[in-house]
């Protein structure tokens, strides 16, 4: 099908449409978690995490295969499999009368939403490159990070006007709007002659070659712990900020708020990586955040477990906009020798990282009994190990110059 010549607008709003896609469907659904495990009448409430955990499991699988599978059969048909993926997922979801079929469809929701992370990139890159693509990755990201502030404050009004399934409804007429968008408005952007044949031979010698290198290991696993504490944030933010906190409906702004300082971060990381380098940022962000910890964790405790709301919207601030520097940094630095299969490379950096992540936020999650110290200790460990395998790192860098 031929499309007229798109203008920068229409295309970055498309978009930024389909990367938010994965922000709004985690973010949104969080609101609803004390609805969730009512309805399934849970004995313990903390199995309803599962569902924010696997989504991330599905993601984090499902990426690994969109990119080279978009390089083989075009970035439409790829979007067009993980999009059918999503909207079957989140009508599972939206079907399921207990919390197996529910978690179901959430890793079926994840495994679709990992194209939309994934293809997204290399639309960008197959169009535009040096400071038009920075230009036009900059719009983009303005709105993915704008998505995480008022998606919970769209679910709560939801949550407020109809039951937890019609999130899945709002979800699966986001799919279709986004499926049709890319049907009939966004071209084809990847053209058959330069397509590359995917084979599992070439994913396995790329996952082995990025395993065996020690410095992007090192930063996968640090990237992977962190995001397993932020998982855990997201699945504890609900019950901790409206429930122990007695914040009610009022919990969705408090998470928004929380939600600026990633935004932050990624706003200043833009400005001052050329400067400092990754290097130093990430162990700025690491110590930062390991500094916060130590004081706070023993605070937790003399306050059993329930600090003033105050001091804890600060460490999870300082914490939050720590995570922001680190993500994007991590993720550079380990794609940083493999500059020759970026996309797959990318790809795999997220499957990984989310491997480590998912079980580190289920375990975490366990030991959640209304105090926020399983949260705390998270981030304090994260810290630790990540100081350990940071400055290893290091070291092997020196060994090599």
């Amino acid at each position: 099908m031929k499309h007229r010549e798109m203008g920068f607008l229409s295309f970055i709003a498309i978009l930024a449409l389909l990367m938010a896609l994965v922000s709004i469907t985690i973010n949104m659904v969080l609101p609803a978690f004390q609805s969730m495990a009512n309805t399934f009448q849970l004995r313990h409430q903390n199995q309803i995490q599962l569902v924010i955990s696997l989504l991330y499991l599905g993601l984090g699988i499902g990426q690994l295969f969109y990119g080279p599978l978009s390089d083989s059969i075009g970035r439409k048909r790829t979007i067009y499999i993980g999009l059918i993926l999503f909207i079957t997922g989140c009508l599972v979801s939206y079907l399921s009368g207990d919390l197996v079929t529910l978690i179901a469809g959430q890793i079926i929701q994840g495994l679709g939403l990992g194209a939309p992370r994934v293809i997204s990139l290399s639309i960008v890159r197959d169009r535009y490159a040096g400071n038009s693509m920075a230009r036009a990755m900059s719009f983009i990201m303005v709105i993915y990070i704008l998505t995480p502030i008022f998606s919970p404050i769209l679910g709560k009004m939801v949550l407020m006007l109809a039951e937890w399934r019609t999130l899945f409804i709002v979800f699966i007429f986001l799919g279709l709007a986004v499926l049709l968008l890319f049907r009939y408005v966004m071209p084809e952007t990847l053209p058959p002659e330069r397509r590359k044949a995917f084979t599992v031979r070439h994913l396995v010698a790329a996952t082995a070659g990025i395993v065996n290198n020690q410095i992007s290991l090192g930063c996968i696993i640090i990237l992977g712990v962190y995001s397993g504490v932020f998982i855990t944030y997201l699945n504890l933010s609900q019950p901790i900020f409206e429930i122990e906190y007695q914040l009610g409906n009022r919990y969705p702004f408090y998470f928004a708020s929380l939600a600026l300082g990633i935004g932050l971060a990624s706003f200043l990381n833009g400005k001052l990586v050329t400067g400092f380098g990754m290097e130093k940022l990430i162990r700025y962000a690491i110590w930062s955040g390991l500094t916060a910890s130590v004081p706070f964790i023993i605070l937790t405790g003399w306050y059993q477990g329930h600090p003033p709301l105050s001091i804890l919207l600060i460490f999870l601030f300082i914490q939050l906009f720590c995570y922001g520097i680190l993500i994007g940094n991590l993720s550079a630095m380990a794609m940083k020798p493999f500059g020759n299969f970026a996309g797959l490379a990318a790809a795999i950096i997220g499957a990984l990282s989310t491997l480590i992540s998912v079980p580190l936020s289920i375990g975490l999650g366990r030991y959640f009994n209304g105090s926020v110290m399983p949260l705390v200790a998270g981030f304090l460990v994260a810290g630790v190990v990540s100081i350990i395998i940071f400055h290893h790192n290091h070291q092997v860098k020196l060994a090599h110059e």
